[in-house]
């Protein structure tokens, strides 16, 4: 039915919702070939610059789930390049290329597009743990543990950012003696464990 809709498309807005709708569908029952393949057909045929942008993210995204990571930042860096219009989508964008640039240990390149995410929004989750990836990978144990502390607070049910800073401090225990603060990030079963090893 998805795919009958797509072909009966009366303008290429409908055509590209209804290809999104295929898309997530095949991701979903994996058949990700097929799911690749509309969004490069679609990226040839296209004129219209948001819905490159828009499909680039998801070959960016299917290719992250693959760990093609160097084929994903190609996409992310692709729909960048197009200046999106969303700031929202921006945001992802930025994010997705520091997590991709991080997993290959380019932490200060990551960091930077952390950064950049978090300029535009600095109220979400993501980029403060991305950015604590990228510092940790750089040495600076605090300034990561700020950031995964501040990824804690942006989202409290997010347990991404809270695992990766008791990881931290699991090795590097003296770390929340002397910034007490850290305690925020972490939840309050954890908190007895982390005095504990602090002792």
């Amino acid at each position: 039915m998805l795919l009958e809709r797509l072909q009966n498309s009366a303008t290429e807005d409908d055509h590209f919702r209804w290809l999104l709708f295929v898309v997530g569908y095949y991701r979903g029952v994996q058949r990700i070939d097929a799911a690749k393949g509309l969004l490069q057909q679609f990226l040839r045929e296209s004129e219209k610059s948001e819905y490159k942008v828009h499909c680039h993210l998801a070959l960016g995204q299917i290719a992250t789930d693959e760990q093609e990571l160097e084929s994903a930042l190609n996409h992310f860096n692709a729909a960048l390049a197009l200046n999106p219009a969303a700031k929202k989508v921006e945001y992802v964008l930025l994010n997705n290329t520091g997590y991709c640039l991080n997993m290959l240990g380019r932490y200060e390149e990551g960091e930077r597009h952390c950064r950049k995410a978090l300029e535009i929004d600095w109220a979400r989750p993501s980029a403060y743990r991305n950015l604590g990836v990228s510092l940790h990978g750089q040495g600076d144990l605090i300034g990561s543990a700020w950031a995964l502390v501040e990824a804690t607070k942006a989202d409290a049910s997010d347990g991404r950012a809270r695992l990766l800073l008791e990881k931290l401090l699991s090795s590097n225990p003296a770390l929340v003696v002397s910034n007490p603060w850290i305690m925020e990030g972490l939840n309050p079963s954890s908190l007895g464990a982390a005095e504990t090893a602090c002792v």
